[in-house]
Order: C-alpha cells, then sequence, then structure tokens
C-alpha cells in the first residue's frame, strides 16, 4: 500500500495591522507566497494592496505542517470554521461535515443530538394517502429501489416533518419503528385507531394499495412506525409561496439540518420547538 504524501501545510494570512488573520490556505512548495501576485480582484487582494499601500506586508505564517492532502482540506476547514471576517470565497472541502454559520444558539440534529429530522413527502395518490398514514401511525414509500432506499434513512427516534404535494407541509412526528415491508408492518400502538394497534396493516381495508407488489422487497411499499405529535388536513397544510423552504423535486427523504429557515417555520406554524422535542424522547429513553 502506497503511503500518501505528506507535503502539504496549511498557512494563515495576519493583518500587520491589526494582527488579525484574513485568509487561510493550504497548499504545498511555494503557494503560501502566491497570492502577492494574485490578479483577481477579490477581499483577499484589496487586503494585500492596502496592507502595502501603508508601507507594510502581510504576515504570512505556516499553522500545521508535514500533512497529507485530505488532513490538510481537514485543517483548513476547521480553521475556516472557527475564524470570522477572513477572505476567502470558497467554504472548504469538508463544509458538510462542520456546523453551520450561526447556529450555536440552537441544538441541530446530527451535531447536538443523534437522531436527525427529515423532510418527508407523504405524496398523495393510488399508494399512499396522508389520512391513513394519520389513522394508523405511518409513513411509507416504494414501487421502486429508489424510494425504498431514501425511506431506510428513517430510525427510531427520527423526527419527521410530512408534506403532501400541491399542498404544504402537513404534519410532525416521531419515528417509531424501523422501515420494514408491507407485509411485515404493524401498527404501532400510538395510532389514532385504537382496534388497529399492533395489528398488521394489510388486514385493513384501505384506499391506498398498500399491497401491490407485496412479495417483491425492491418494489413493495416500505413502512416505519410514526407517532404523530402535530397534524393538519391537506385542505389547511402550510406553505409559504417563493419563500425558500425545503421541498426538493423527486426527494421522499432529506435531512433539515440544513434547512433552517424550513426548521424555523415548521416550528412557528405547528407551535413546536424540535430541541424540546429531542429532549423529551431522550428524557422517556432515560426512563425506559
Amino acid at each position: 500500500m502506497i503511503e500518501p504524501s505528506r507535503e502539504f501545510y496549511v498557512y494563515v494570512y495576519y493583518d500587520p495591522r491589526n494582527l488579525q488573520p484574513f485568509y487561510v490556505g493550504k497548499g504545498k512548495g511555494k503557494r503560501l507566497l502566491s497570492h502577492g501576485s494574485d490578479p483577481q480582484d477579490t477581499k483577499k487582494t484589496a487586503t494585500i494592496r492596502a496592507i502595502k499601500a501603508a508601507g507594510l506586508e502581510p504576515t504570512i505564517r505556516v499553522i500545521a505542517k508535514d500533512l497529507t492532502e485530505e488532513q490538510a482540506f481537514l485543517v483548513e476547514k476547521t480553521l475556516l470554521w472557527n475564524s470570522r471576517g477572513l477572505s476567502n470565497t470558497a467554504t472548504g472541502y469538508f463544509k458538510r461535515n462542520f456546523r453551520p454559520d450561526n447556529t450555536l444558539h440552537r441544538a441541530l440534529p446530527g451535531f447536538d443530538f443523534s437522531n436527525q429530522i427529515y423532510y418527508f413527502n407523504v405524496g398523495h395518490g393510488p399508494h399512499r394517502l396522508w389520512e391513513e398514514n394519520v389513522q394508523y401511525g405511518y409513513v411509507s414509500a416504494g414501487q421502486a429501489k429508489k424510494y425504498r432506499d431514501e425511506i431506510l434513512r428513517l430510525h427510531t427516534g427520527d423526527l419527521i416533518v410530512a408534506r403532501v404535494n400541491k399542498a404544504g407541509y402537513v404534519g410532525v412526528g416521531r419515528v417509531v419503528s424501523e422501515p420494514v415491508p408491507a407485509h411485515s408492518f404493524l401498527v404501532p400502538r400510538c395510532a389514532a385507531t385504537k382496534s388497529a394497534r399492533g395489528k398488521p396493516l394489510t388486514q385493513f381495508v384501505l384506499e391506498a394499495r398498500i399491497k401491490d407488489n407485496i412479495e417483491d422487497e425492491l418494489k413493495c411499499e416500505w413502512m416505519a412506525g410514526v407517532e404523530w405529535l402535530k397534524t393538519t388536513t391537506r385542505d389547511e397544510a402550510y406553505w409559504k409561496a417563493r419563500f425558500g423552504l425545503y421541498a426538493p423535486r423527486g426527494v421522499t427523504c432529506g435531512s433539515l439540518a440544513r434547512q433552517l429557515k424550513t426548521v424555523k417555520y415548521i416550528e412557528q406554524v405547528f407551535d413546536v420547538r424540535f430541541e424540546e422535542l429531542v429532549s423529551l424522547r431522550d428524557a422517556a429513553a432515560a426512563k425506559g
């Protein structure tokens, strides 16, 4: 096995007028000296010109050395995340691994608690019906491998925000059982229809065609049990056009970890606080 090269380093440009960092970079060889001749008109080059106009030169310091390129990317991103007011235009190679900016005031899924908050398109068509989701305590996806794989992202304890196509957000719930094929799904104990609790969903007559392709685990419906905490009807769904709310086309299940505007909107219209819902879940688990 060939060992990766350790010729990379991470460096910082400091403004000698106030000793504040204004640029972070990674490279090898003489990369750290290349910015003085950069022809682009950027915040970085403007700062360098202002320093030189004052009869000074930027102070350049190597912060970490003898790194692989991947290690250098990670150190660079750590410095970028921990600094403010830098002139870097790129956010760093490991952006998705780091906490979004300006979020220290709230707990985030994946960072401050292990479970996720997911957007879930419950659909409205021959195989899915929101009213039955609420009645029997579940969400489903399937009829193709792509949609099966998306529902498999859900795990017990995750929080979900349900949306109906062309309507809006209709509910907030907590996943109470792992996704399974339709023929194996049991109605959860928290379902609104008490007489159905603990029984196979397939024994009930539903408008949604949940038995289609039931013997084919790639194409059948897959279901996860959900305790619905807040719901509304399709006619009363919450939506705000041209507001930047998360509703990606063709996506059944997507993380809301970085969708802060959508999370705030959901908390407002459903009168919930996701941080409190997570705390309640953890407290219940501790008692159990």
